[in-house]
């Protein structure tokens, strides 16, 4: 790649026309005279002549190189410019300076800070910048920043923006970033485009930009990329990948199974040891062997004694990157849940329904209060009006006929507020009034997710018997089920059941055997609505007797309550948090980050009574609370940020297969100074003065040459 200082002197070329035409003149050979006399003579020029050609061709093309060295020197050649650039040597330059600030820089060896190390770098490009240059600064975590959206003259400004630049503890969006960047200097053709990526070079980050290799293929070839890599090697490191529970509820004074995964991101095996600790107290320290690049799951069971949203931390003793030895998770420790059973009026002889048996006892097998999974209440329709429906977790609808307007309206509030409710149908359900009161009435407040038609079957005869088919593994209610040796609930056999028509919005979590729906469930709000067609005592269907009628139950409702409120360990540095909350006397949210000072939130109000609070303010990991503060008290969500663990892997990629990139790499103490290697890079290398000296070489050979007299043959005289 070759661009000119002074191009104008380029038109000097044309002076090569001269020596042509001194060698075409010269060329001409003398007409033969063929005298005896002088036959002698002829031999002596026939030979003086083949040496004086070879001769005059190595003067021509000596000074032919003269002029076109000269010509060439004049114009200030400069080698290593951008190849299609259109702007010649001297204009000013566009550049993008992409800094990487994500987890794997904060790698800290011999007490040198990679990230430190980068930023220096980055101010050291800064400072080739010229009074006619214009450029940006963008950050290249996940999901990236582009800290100027212009480019910019200010070249103080540029600086301090690095030098403020915070160490992110996200990712990296090598895609996304470089194409802001390179849109950004795409349209200022006039410059020199530049784009300087300050990275680790690490195999994780771009992994996903290399397997899209028609993205390099496709920015403009006048836009030069290079690379500044920061960093020798890939330091050894262990880090804590994952932080799960087994279970997705935790009952207090219950013991729960908690799963940490310890990985090796080194060449060799390693030792080392996992602490757990609860609320900031170490209750167990676990050694750990880890083989050479391998990762190890580690089952620690803990027992909370006490309900409430507890921090859970696993912790690695600290290394090069100590931001990935701790890892947190959000457990909420629960009480029993309250479950609503609204029963069936008595029989018409006075005896009490007993169609709500099977349910309550599959619920509470034991039908104790202490050491139960779930606390079951039983109330008729009238009863349950004058109950708090907040107090209840789940509510279940056993064969109803008709409820009353204020149940109906309150039990819209609860499910829209994050409360479950549970639909089962029976011989007294009025289609017609399901449709009309827990659908149509409602309005955007509706409970029912499917509209109820007739009967299939005939429960009496028991002719035809259909099964349960296509179930939704996915779903935390049959997920169980996924695995061999949990049960079968499609060995249940249903003899009458509601043809119902699920909703736009709703899941078909099972069909009967024929094709039609058997369990819909729909996500109102906060809450959810699961209508199962048939009963849930034995008139309809035998499944209440199965095996597996208890935990499909028991997982349902554990699947709503772990996705309740906030989700405890899922939220990456950054990424932004919401919650939807149904309290009218709410008056205040306020954040509590893993350190510093509490952020109030704004609630934005919606329809329905519905309060969205919803952060980005989650650059820290740790373990965050939200406390919630109405007329009533307070209440807490919290929620856990953790580090990505792909960026644990510090493995390093060769620059060499990098396509598209001009790797610039600079040592410290070496000769040559970065900034002299920008300057070479966005300029080229100047080679006039060393044309100047080839010149002079060649100008020398040519004057001895010319000057040389002609040599005689041997033994031939005048």
């Amino acid at each position: 790649m070759l661009s000119f200082g002074h191009p104008l002197f380029l038109t000097g070329l044309l002076t090569a026309a001269v020596p042509i035409w001194l060698h075409l003149y010269f060329r001409r050979t003398p007409v033969p005279k063929d005298f005896p006399s002088l036959r002698l003579i002829r031999l002596s020029v026939d030979a003086v002549i083949r040496r004086l050609k070879l001769r005059n061709w190595l003067l021509l093309a000596l000074r032919l190189a003269v002029l076109l060295l000269l010509v060439l020197a004049l114009a200030r050649p400069f080698v290593g410019g951008t190849f299609g650039n259109i702007a010649h040597t001297g204009s000013p330059s566009a550049f993008v300076v992409i800094l990487d600030n994500s987890l794997s820089m904060g790698v800290t060896h011999q007490g040198i800070s990679l990230y430190n190390s980068a930023k220096a770098k980055a101010l050291e490009v800064l400072d080739q910048m010229g009074p006619y240059d214009k450029a940006s600064v963008a950050l290249l975590h996940d999901p990236g920043t582009l800290l100027f959206t212009q480019l910019s003259w200010d070249k103080n400004d540029l600086k301090e923006a690095v030098r403020n630049a915070p160490l992110s503890l996200s990712g990296t969006n090598l895609t996304g970033v470089l194409q802001a960047a390179v849109k950004l200097v795409a349209p200022v053709r006039s410059y020199k485009r530049t784009v300087y990526l300050i990275t680790d070079l690490t195999r994780v980050a771009w992994k996903p930009l290399l397997d899209n290799g028609d993205l390099l293929a496709r920015i403009d070839p006048g836009i030069e990329l290079v690379l500044i890599p920061v960093g020798d090697g890939s330091p050894p490191n262990l880090a804590v990948a994952g932080l799960e529970l087994e279970q997705p509820l935790v009952m207090k004074g219950r013991t729960a199974v908690l799963w940490a995964t310890v990985a090796n991101h080194s060449d060799r095996p390693r030792q080392t040891r996992l602490s757990i600790l609860v609320a900031g107290d170490k209750k167990q320290d676990l050694p750990i062997d880890l083989e050479a690049r391998s990762r190890k799951r580690v089952k620690v069971p803990i027992t909370f004694p006490a309900e409430g949203v507890v921090d859970v931390a696993a912790l690695l003793p600290a290394d090069s990157l100590p931001e990935d030895d701790v890892r947190h998770l959000a457990v909420p420790v629960l009480a029993p849940p309250k479950i609503l059973v609204v029963k069936p009026p008595p029989e018409r002889d006075g005896s009490p329904s007993r169609d709500d048996i099977f349910l309550r006892f599959a619920l509470n097998p034991l039908n104790r209060t202490e050491g139960a999974t779930f606390l079951v209440e039983s109330r008729l329709p009238e009863e349950a009006v004058s109950l708090r429906l907040a107090d209840y977790t789940a509510v279940f609808l056993v064969n109803q006929r008709q409820l009353p307007a204020p149940f109906v309206d309150a039990l819209a509030g609860f499910v829209l507020g994050g409360g479950y409710c549970v639909i089962f149908p029976g011989s007294r359900t009025d289609p017609e009034w399901y449709n009309s009161a827990l659908l149509d009435a409602l309005g955007g407040r509706y409970l029912l997710p499917a509209r109820l038609f007739k009967r299939v079957g005939n429960a009496v005869s028991r002719n035809i018997a259909y099964q349960l088919t296509d179930l939704d593994t996915g779903h935390p209610a049959f997920s169980l089920f996924g695995a061999e040796g949990n049960g079968d609930p499609r060995r249940a056999q249903v003899w009458e059941f509601f043809q119902v028509q699920p909703n736009p919005g709703a899941l078909v979590l099972a069909r009967m055997s024929h094709g039609l729906p058997g369990l819909v469930e729909e996500r109102r709000g906060q809450g959810k609505t699961l209508l199962v067609t048939f009963t849930a005592d034995t008139a309809w269907t035998n499944w209440p007797l199965k095996p597996t009628f208890l935990p499909f139950l028991h997982q349902a409702l554990a699947g709503m309550l772990g996705r309740r409120g906030l989700r405890g360990g899922s939220i990456l540095p950054g990424a932004p948090v919401s919650l939807v909350v149904q309290e009218e006397n709410l008056q205040k949210v306020t954040l509590l980050p893993p350190q510093g000072a509490g952020i109030e939130l704004p609630i934005r109000r919606e329809g329905e009574g519905l309060l969205h609070i919803s952060t980005t303010r989650t650059e820290q990991t740790g373990f965050y609370r939200l406390v919630l503060t109405g007329k009533e008290g307070t209440r807490t969500e919290a929620f856990a940020v953790n580090p990505p663990p792909d960026e644990s892997d510090l493995e390093r990629i060769p620059a060499r297969k990098i396509p598209r990139f001009t790797e610039l790499s600079h040592r410290a103490g070496s000769a040559t100074s970065l900034g002299q290697k920008v300057q070479e890079v966005r300029e080229g290398r100047d080679v006039s003065g060393g044309l100047l000296w080839l010149l002079l070489v060649v100008a020398l050979v040519e004057t001895a040459l010319a000057n040389r007299p002609p040599a005689q043959r041997p033994g031939v005289t005048a």
